[in-house]
């Protein structure tokens, strides 16, 4: 794609645009340093601050990355959520190696913060890490009726739950979820595995069927520099009181 100076759309979308479309293409993997500021003037026929407007917002929308004295370089690709979909569908759905590492499976009293969403004695608990091309990118942590994984065996449970729950005839239709930003501190870099100073996102959801059964809750930390949230977002007209 060359850029059209003639064309309405602005000369750092076409070639913001070019660059992505040749990541997508391969051209530039995961990891690979992209061509320089000076390269992609000359190439583009355009100003080296056309590119770096350009390359300056595709590091801001995490496509890029750059190290000084080094250049530019291919993020990774992120795992992107937009629909209900299971983490594991997610990662298979973008073609990325998942593993999952079960941290905690078993029968707990049910936290009393909790008996107002879950009215039963015992449930289960199921903490879980998930890695992403050896990278820990979430933690998920599942508080659940005795009866939906009653049986389960706990090699399963590396898998999706949405999966064993259709299996017993359970489908979750939605899902309600608070968001928020966290920082980071040392009790989770050990449990990401790492050393560096990266941005965390909490999710408290709660899953249910299309007849308003609510199923099980969820509480999800993600790496916010390897994960997407998508929210569709409706305006609904009502009164101020």
């Amino acid at each position: 794609m060359s850029v059209d100076k003639n064309s309405p759309i602005p000369v750092y979308y076409q070639l913001k645009e070019d660059i992505k479309q040749k990541i997508n293409k391969g051209v530039w993997k995961a990891g690979e340093c992209i061509a320089s500021e000076r390269e992609l003037s000359i190439e583009h026929n355009v100003s080296r601050m056309t590119v770096r407007q350009a390359l300056g917002e595709l590091v801001q929308e995490g496509v890029l990355y750059r190290e000084k004295g080094k250049g530019t370089f291919v993020c990774e690709p992120k795992v992107k959520q937009r629909d209900i979909m299971s983490f594991s569908e997610m990662v298979e759905k973008i073609g990325l190696k998942l593993k999952t590492e079960i941290l905690t499976f078993e029968k707990v009293h049910t936290l009393e913060n909790l008996k107002n969403l879950l009215p039963y004695d015992e449930v289960y608990k199921l903490d879980r890490l998930r890695i992403v091309e050896g990278e820990v990118i979430a933690k998920e942590l599942v508080y659940i009726p005795l009866q939906y994984l009653e049986g389960v065996e706990r090699k399963k449970l590396e898998y999706s739950l949405y999966n064993i729950l259709e299996e017993k005839g359970i489908f979750i239709d939605h899902s309600e979820a608070s968001i928020q930003a966290i920082l980071i501190d040392d009790n989770y870099k050990k449990l990401f595995r790492i050393e560096k100073d990266v941005p965390l996102l909490k999710s408290f959801s709660k899953n249910i069927t299309n007849n308003g059964k609510l199923i099980f809750i969820e509480e999800s930390i993600y790496r916010s520099d390897k994960y997407i949230l998508e929210v569709n977002m409706l305006r609904k007209e009502g009164k101020i009181k």
